[in-house]
């Protein structure tokens, strides 16, 4: 692990077990904008409810593989653009073989961009095991692939020896467009919880699920940063999401990776979390209850039970347990989650994720529309149940109350709610706007997968053939220009569904 404790000093410390090979970056303050309070990352609410132990744990497995925001850290086992261009050593250059500090090296990839003052870390070699050595880029010919650094000339490096100058350089830049344009409504962490955000609504997204929901991602698969970009030059109609389409191509790639990074983080530490629900007070609660329930039972039957498990019981034996899970587990489960994420970001951007019809769009034609009506008001689909008769985002589910994920307890408000717990009102399609782009292909994504973090479902493979698809697309976008009269449904079915619901 390298760590810049200094944009002038690079100190190497051993990489802690559960945190291969990350290079922590520092993030110095903008020029200009005063001190201001400091930023900090914010933990989810389950990793406070932690026990102790556990908590600490997590706390410090977040701090060395992710950083604070003054000094991020670059986990590499991650796909995230860190930014910087790693060459290799193939040899000293023949017309000055004299100098230790002039080499031939080759690149992964384009290196004309190096520049001259950039921070050049040795990764392999005696160079990378001495921690005084702090080297820039003195000079680079991409012509003849000559390097020079500023820096003690000895350890020497030799050929095969592995650097990489500017690392994290492209992060550290998406962050402070981050700061700059983002986290007053995302929130320093990607929380979602920013300044404003309480007086918006929609509520700006929350990264930490890792869910974003407008992609062009098959439903099981990670947004793309095709997605994000498109996202971030259209911003998103009908939300306070605006256009950044005057923001530079090379900020826009930046903030692209911090975002991911971000989201990377927020699921790595709520994924966490999950593995260890064990050791949180909610659990020993839990058990407690439990035990007192069993005492209360067994005495109500004439027995004559142990005292239940006091709360102080409960936590000397979760400490214990988790003791034996740290020594033991932690280490392999934090390895399991970063590989896990990793593989599913990786997916992310492969060209198997992306939704591509089979067939070109059927023709926008009074017949196509017609059938794409049926199906819309369908029980193959039944997509009046939430966008209505008229698809004014005002069908039956909107009435209902309706049962948390993964809970027995209902939401305290009637309607749909996305995966953040905030109030999810169907799309009025009358309005032709969409939050996902207006492209024919677009509301194709989302029939065939569904929008993610909310109850629209997706039909393809399932439900709907991609011709059926193209028919809903055409109805669909039609509607805006429709009249405000009850459509006429022929079979019956809403009339059918309209009793079901009142009884």
């Amino acid at each position: 692990m390298f760590r810049l404790s200094s944009m002038s000093q690079i100190a190497k410390s051993s990489s802690p077990p559960v945190v291969c090979a990350a290079l922590i970056v520092v993030l110095c303050l903008l020029p200009g904008c005063g001190v201001g309070p400091q930023a900090e990352f914010k933990y989810r609410d389950s990793t406070h409810k932690l026990i102790g132990d556990a908590q600490k744990a997590m706390t410090k497995t977040l701090q060395e593989g992710f950083g604070t925001p003054h000094e991020l850290v670059a986990w590499e086992k991650f796909p995230i653009g860190y930014g910087g261009a790693k060459g290799t050593v193939s040899g000293k250059p023949a017309a000055d073989s004299a100098s230790s500090q002039l080499l031939t090296v080759t690149f992964e990839g384009d290196a004309t961009n190096t520049m001259v003052g950039a921070p050049l870390l040795w990764l392999t070699g005696a160079r990378a095991s001495q921690t005084s050595v702090a080297d820039t880029v003195a000079h680079f010919d991409p012509k003849t692939n000559q390097l020079k650094w500023s820096g003690m000339s000895l350890p020497a490096p030799v050929s095969g020896d592995k650097f990489v100058i500017g690392f994290g350089e492209h992060l550290k830049q998406g962050r402070a467009v981050y700061m700059k344009n983002c986290m007053h409504c995302h929130g320093v962490s990607g929380d979602g919880a920013g300044p404003t955000a309480d007086y918006l609504s929609p509520r700006p997204r929350d990264y930490r699920l890792g869910v974003f929901k407008f992609t062009s991602t098959l439903a099981a698969e990670k947004i793309s940063r095709d997605d994000l970009h498109r996202i971030l030059k259209h911003g998103i109609p009908g939300t306070y999401m605006p256009s950044f389409l005057l923001l530079g191509e090379k900020e826009t790639r930046s903030v692209i990776e911090y975002v991911r990074w971000l989201a990377v983080r927020g699921e790595f530490e709520k994924r966490t979390d999950d593995d260890l629900a064990e050791f949180s007070v909610d659990a020993l609660e839990d058990t407690v209850k439990k035990a007192a329930a069993t005492y209360d039972a067994a005495k109500k039957s004439g027995e004559t039970p142990a005292k239940g498990m006091t709360l102080g019981q409960a936590m000397k034996e979760a400490r214990e347990s988790f003791a034996k899970f740290q020594s033991d587990e932690l280490a392999g489960a934090i390895e399991d989650t970063a590989t896990f994420l990793a593989d599913a970001w990786t997916r992310a951007d492969a060209d198997e994720s992306v939704i591509l019809p089979t067939v070109s769009r059927v023709v926008d034609e009074a017949t196509s529309r017609e059938r794409g009506r049926l199906l819309f008001m369908s029980d193959k689909t039944k997509c009046y149940t939430c966008h209505g008769m008229l698809g004014k985002g005002d069908g039956l589910a909107t009435e209902d109350f309706w049962k948390k994920p993964g809970s027995e307890l209902m939401y305290s408000r009637r309607g749909l709610h996305d995966a953040w717990g905030n109030p999810l009102r169907p799309r009025n399609l009358t309005l032709g706007q969409y939050r996902g782009g207006r492209r024919p292909v677009d509301l194709f994504r989302r029939i065939y997968a569904g929008i993610k973090g909310t109850p629209m479902p997706g039909f393809g493979k399932t439900a709907l053939k991609d011709e059926e698809i193209w028919d809903v697309v055409n109805f669909v976008m039609s509607l805006q220009f429709q009249s405000t009269q009850p459509p006429n449904t022929g079979s019956g079915q809403m009339a059918a569904a309209e009793t079901k619901h009142s009884k």
